[in-house]
Formats: structure tokens, C-alpha cells, sequence
């Protein structure tokens, strides 16, 4: 995300809702809330689901648990009784004793299986069928014991057996059906759970991205903030004071950056009231100069001889040209040349790169340098002062480094709706160490420069603010001291 891209009406309310507890004394206590509150709701629900879960495999167990003893003990009442009706009938039949043994041996077994059922979860239909069951089997035991295998109303009775086996197939038949009505239950039940864990996840997960969203804009908010101020500070300004609401270590950096705003303010007052006193400092002597120079050539102290007026004439150009160099110096230092508006006008780069050539000529003459013209005639609409100082910085710097006997090559061309203007010398060129810092005001690159006088080292920095202002760029060219300078035409 942008940190200019304005905030979505959700992240405003969450931001607004978060805010109104008090941002914690460090940034990382915040990033742990941030995350504590934004994982609450997802741990939540994640547990009321493991509980939901944990419930249903529970049911689960429990019912096929239920439902196969409930089907073990029918199937087992059920056996007893078809052995219970069997031997009962065989015992009255054959008048034997230990058949009867047997049967009353049956009948405990068929009491126990009974009541073994009785215990387990039943439908409340089964459980009356069996209790009926129940009466009906200890009636017709007490019935048989009472009058014995020998009486003439025994056989009758023991065939009544045959409709306790009956009603005891049918209650197995019944207990099979429980597990799949215990199947269909949990089906039913797994898919309730299922539900509930959708809804609390479409519930659960906007909740968190909405805390997300709304913390998100509150850690963003004093990073942009610290951002700002950084660029604030690279692009000089300086006016508006930076601060950083957020925890308490941001703050103390948003309170260092104030500090070093301020302290970046406090250095510029002192280097423009230092350039201020050195320009003025250095205009005197230079005021005596060109005064002496110009007495000198209007022959006041005696006639010259035509040397001695060409060393004045030298003087004086030199003189002039060091006036200029301290206002360009002063100029720079106060206003970062922003001081004067453009005064755009029709002009032709021919005329004002003759007269930047003339005025260098003395300077390439006494190093025996050749100068190559490629200019073409042609109007553009620029500030012709701007266009002057420009070209001139760019001349002078490639006399400096220019080898004795070397050619220098001027250019100017159109191209399109831009102008071309590049000056290449012989020299070393600029090393790739020092592309990043070239253009930066009072920076020196390790090429040692000809002539007595060293350089400022403000040239090419003045220069591309020229070239900057009037909506152009400047590059410098690989190897030999190549620099092109890119204008539009805005005819």
C-alpha cells in the first residue's frame, strides 16, 4: 500500500475504533496487540470449533457404542428365547426332568438377557414392548412351574413360547434399526456442526480483517509520518516542524528528526551569513582591482605598450569574471537559485555560445586548445541568461580538464520538439565513483584541473540548477568529458 492513498471507510471506523485506546509506550508493543487481537477472534472460534468437534466425535462413540449393545443384547435375548420355546415344548412333550432343568436354566438366562437390555438406552416404544415382554415370559414360567411338565395344560402353554420368540425377533429387528437411525442422527448432527463452523468463519474472518485493517492504518500512520519528515528533510524543507503521533519510540525519533531539522536550519543560516560576510570580504579587494585596471588602461599612470594593455585587458576580463563567480556564489548560498523567475524569450543558442567561446578564448589560446563547432542556427524559447551561465560552466570545466593541445567539441542541435547541447573534451572524464556525487554543490572529483586557481567546485552544481529551472536535464557521457544538456523548445 501507498501511505498517500487515502484509507477505505472500514479502515477509517477500525483505525477510529482502535484509537480510542492509547497507542503503548513502543512501537513493538503495538505490533504484538496488533497481532494478539488480530489472531483472538481466529483462536475462538478455532477452539469453540474443536469443542463443537470434540462433542460430535464424543456422540458419536457413544451412540455406535449404544447401539451395538443394544443389538448384541436383543440378538442375545432373542437366541435365548428360541431355545427357551424349544426346550419348554420338548420338556412338556416328553415328560423329561432334565429337559426341564434345562428350561429352567433358559429361563434365568432369558431374565438376565432382559433386564441387561432394560439398562441400555432404549426408544421408549421398545422399552414398553420389552417390559410387556417380560410380564408376559415370568407369567407363563410361574404358570408352568406351578402346574408342572405332567398336567394336561402344560403343552398349551409351553407352545405360547412360540409368540415370546416372535416378539423377541421382532425387538432384534427393531435394535438393527436403531444404528442406522443412530447414523442418520449423526449425519444430521455433523451437519449442523458443519454449518456453525462456516458461520463462525464468515463471521470470525471479516472481524479480523477489519482489526487487521484498522491496526494496519495505525502502524502505517506514524511510518508516513517518519517518511514525510525524511523527505522533507532531502528536499530541503525545512519550515514545517516534524511530528510523529504513534507509541513513544517513534515519537522520540519523530523528536530526533525535529532536532536535525532544526539543526539542518541553524547550518543554513550560518553558511549564508558566511557566504554573505566572504563575498562581501572579497569584493573589496576585488573592487580595487578592476579599478586598477581600468586606470591602468586608460593609460592614467602613462602610456602602455600594446603587451602591457594586453595584460590589462586580461586583468580586467579576469576581474570581471571573478565578480561573477561571487555573485553566482552568493546567489547559490541564499536562494538555492530560486530567487529570480524565468524570463523566457525567443533566443538563439548560436549567438550566445560565440560569446561564451569569445570570452573563453584567451583560456584555451594560452593551453594551445581547439575548439570544434557544431552548432546549428536555430531559435528556441529559453532564459538566455540561464542558457549563458549554463554553457559557460560547461566550457570552463572542460578547459580545466582538458589535455594541453586537446580539442574540445561543442554542439547544438534539435531533435524533435528538444534541444541537444553537449560539450566533450579529451580529458579523463568523470570515474564511476563519482557520478552520484558530480553534480553536488562544493564537490571535487580526484581529475587534477589545469590552471593556478583551483576550482570552487559549485560549477556543475550551478549548472544543472540552470538546466533543472528550465525544464531540462543534464547527463554526463562514459570515458571523456562528455556532457549533454536536454532542452525543450516551448516554441
Amino acid at each position: 500500500m501507498s501511505y498517500s492513498d487515502p484509507p477505505s471507510l472500514g479502515t477509517d471506523f477500525a483505525a477510529r475504533l482502535i484509537m480510542n485506546i492509547h497507542y503503548p509506550k513502543s512501537f513493538f508493543k503495538l505490533l504484538s496487540a496488533g497481532f494478539l487481537l488480530a489472531v483472538l477472534p481466529l483462536i475462538i472460534g478455532l477452539l469453540i470449533n474443536t469443542v463443537a468437534i470434540q462433542r460430535l466425535s464424543t456422540q458419536s462413540q457413544r451412540a455406535v457404542y449404544d447401539a451395538a449393545r443394544v443389538t448384541h443384547a436383543a440378538r442375545e435375548l432373542s437366541e435365548t428365547a428360541n431355545s427357551l420355546e424349544r426346550v419348554a415344548q420338548q420338556s412338556v412333550i416328553l415328560k423329561d426332568s432334565t429337559l426341564w432343568k434345562s428350561y429352567l436354566t433358559l429361563h434365568q438366562r432369558f431374565v438376565n438377557a432382559s433386564a441387561q437390555l432394560s439398562e441400555l438406552p432404549l426408544e421408549a416404544s421398545m422399552r414398553l414392548e420389552l417390559t410387556a415382554l417380560q410380564q408376559e415370559e415370568q407369567q407363563l414360567n410361574a404358570y408352568l412351574v406351578k402346574i408342572g411338565i405332567d398336567a394336561t395344560g402344560a403343552a398349551d402353554a409351553a407352545i405360547r413360547y412360540a409368540d415370546i420368540a416372535d416378539t423377541t425377533r421382532q425387538l432384534l429387528t427393531r435394535s438393527s434399526k436403531v444404528i442406522d437411525k443412530e447414523a442418520e442422527s449423526l449425519r444430521v448432527l455433523a451437519e449442523q456442526t458443519e454449518i456453525q463452523v462456516k458461520r463462525q468463519l464468515f463471521l470470525l474472518l471479516p472481524l479480523s480483517i477489519f482489526i487487521v485493517a484498522g491496526f494496519t492504518h495505525l502502524l502505517a500512520k506514524p511510518i508516513a509520518q517518519l517518511e514525510q519528515g525524511i523527505r522533507d528533510l532531502g528536499e530541503r524543507r525545512l519550515e514545517t516542524r516534524i511530528e510523529v503521533n504513534g507509541p513513544d519510540d517513534l515519537k522520540q525519533l519523530g523528536d530526533r528528526l525535529d532536532w536535525l531539522r532544526l539543526r539542518l536550519v541553524h547550518l543554513g543560516e550560518q553558511k549564508s551569513r558566511f557566504l554573505r560576510q566572504i563575498s562581501h570580504e572579497l569584493k573589496t579587494p576585488l573592487t580595487a582591482l578592476r579599478e586598477g585596471s581600468d586606470l591602468l588602461s586608460e593609460e592614467i599612470a602613462g602610456p602602455l605598450t600594446e603587451k602591457q594593455r594586453e595584460i590589462v585587458y586580461i586583468l580586467r576580463q579576469h576581474s570581471l569574471d571573478l565578480q561573477r563567480l561571487i555573485e553566482d556564489l552568493l546567489r547559490h548560498g541564499e536562494s538555492e537559485f530560486q530567487q529570480t523567475p524565468l524570463k523566457l524569450q525567443p533566443v538563439k543558442p548560436i549567438e550566445i555560445i560565440a560569446k561564451v567561446i569569445d570570452k573563453q578564448h584567451l583560456a584555451m589560446a594560452s593551453r594551445h586548445i581547439k575548439l570544434d563547432r557544431q552548432v546549428d542556427d536555430f531559435v528556441l524559447r529559453t532564459d538566455p541568461e540561464r542558457l549563458r551561465i549554463v554553457f559557460d560552466n560547461l566550457l570552463s570545466n572542460a578547459i580545466k580538464y582538458s589535455p594541453a593541445n586537446g580539442t574540445i567539441t561543442v554542439s547544438a542541435k534539435k531533435n524533435d520538439n528538444h534541444v541537444l547541447l553537449s560539450v566533450i573534451d579529451e580529458g579523463p572524464g568523470v570515474a564511476d565513483e563519482e557520478m552520484d556525487n558530480l553534480f553536488d554543490p562544493f564537490y571535487r572529483g580526484q581529475a587534477v584541473a589545469a590552471g593556478v586557481v583551483k576550482g570552487s567546485g559549485l560549477g556543475l552544481s550551478i549548472a544543472k540548477e540552470h538546466v533543472l529551472t528550465l525544464g531540462g536535464e543534464i547527463t554526463v557521457g562514459r570515458g571523456k568529458g562528455h556532457f549533454t544538456v536536454q532542452l525543450p523548445l516551448n516554441l
